[in-house]
């Protein structure tokens, strides 16, 4: 497996709560990405050592493949339609959560 960091943002407390769960359930690398910029704040990212990324529905997909009790997720999520609905909901929610986070965080 290659070596990867998940970057979610701490400040925001929808994401730390989810992502305290996943730390309690598996070994992954996450990593507060709050002062990394917009572009990391607005989804959830997997980044890799070779500079690849995976942003959003794919990067839960490949957190809930790797922690204990969130496989049958992953599979699920992974359908064709299923994906296409998730990543249509989750960008609207991402949207709102990122605009949420930039107004009452100054």
């Amino acid at each position: 497996m290659k070596k990867s960091e998940i970057l979610f943002n701490e400040k925001c407390a929808i994401c730390n709560f989810e992502i305290k769960h996943y730390k309690k359930r598996s070994d992954l690398n996450f990593v507060n990405c709050s002062e990394m910029g917009d572009k990391y704040l607005k989804k959830l990212h997997v980044r890799f050592q070779d500079g690849k990324e995976l942003s959003g529905v794919d990067a839960f997909i490949y957190v809930w493949r790797r922690t204990q009790g969130y496989n049958w997720l992953a599979t699920l999520t992974s359908l064709p339609v299923i994906k296409q609905t998730a990543k249509f909901i989750y960008s609207i929610l991402a949207f709102l959560l990122f605009y949420k986070y930039k107004i009452f965080s100054k």
